[in-house]
């Protein structure tokens, strides 16, 4: 089991912003990878800040956040990281 904040690397159970907005723009092939990428960071943040593995909270407060980039990129964004996390077994 890792935690996330740790460094990026794919397959190091560590919390990869890479691959989640990959995921993301992979589910929503319009959302722009500059934004993906930057929700996905958001994400992981508010993934830890919360505690557990909740995409519709990770998703409002990513909307509360940016409001600009409208309610479909970041309830994307957060499935993706929640997916992420539960795939790799990575613990907030």
């Amino acid at each position: 089991m890792s935690t996330i904040g740790g460094p990026e690397q794919p397959g190091s159970g560590a919390y990869d912003a890479a691959w989640v907005a990959a995921q993301a723009r992979s589910s929503d092939p319009g959302l722009p990878e500059e934004t993906a990428r930057e929700l996905a960071l958001y994400a992981g943040e508010h993934l830890r800040d919360i505690g557990a593995l909740d995409a519709p909270e990770v998703a409002r407060r990513l909307l509360a956040d940016h409001p600009k980039t409208g309610a479909s990129p970041a309830a994307v964004v957060a499935k993706a990281a929640v997916d992420y996390c539960r795939q790799h077994d990575v613990k907030p």
